[in-house]
């Protein structure tokens, strides 16, 4: 068994709790579904869980370094709208179809 980097255990229990699934949920801003569906489907892509008398439980820096390693690099020079494929704002809501009409 190994044993946990030293810079990733913290000195204080207090300071890394253990949450719930829900509560990590709604750390992360998702669903429940997309924690399980994780584990289940996609296992190594989601945040490592502790299972606690049968409970998943996730440490609070876990989901942080989680999050850290998934953050995507800005893309040098590029519009933030235009590189996801968007179309500007436009006046009314409603974008122009071919021909003029709506």
């Amino acid at each position: 068994m190994t044993m946990p980097s030293p810079e990733r255990v913290p000195t204080d229990p207090g300071d890394d709790p253990l949450l719930a699934i829900e509560d990590a949920a709604g750390y992360l801003s998702i669903t429940k579904a997309t924690l399980y569906t994780w584990r289940s489907r996609r296992p190594g892509f989601g945040p490592c869980a502790v299972k606690v008398g049968g409970c998943l439980r996730y440490r609070r820096s876990e989901l942080d370094r989680w999050i850290v390693a998934h953050t995507e690099a800005p893309i040098a020079g590029a519009d933030l709208e235009s590189s996801r494929g968007r179309t500007p704002h436009l006046a009314g809501g409603v974008a122009p179809t071919p021909g003029g009409r709506r």
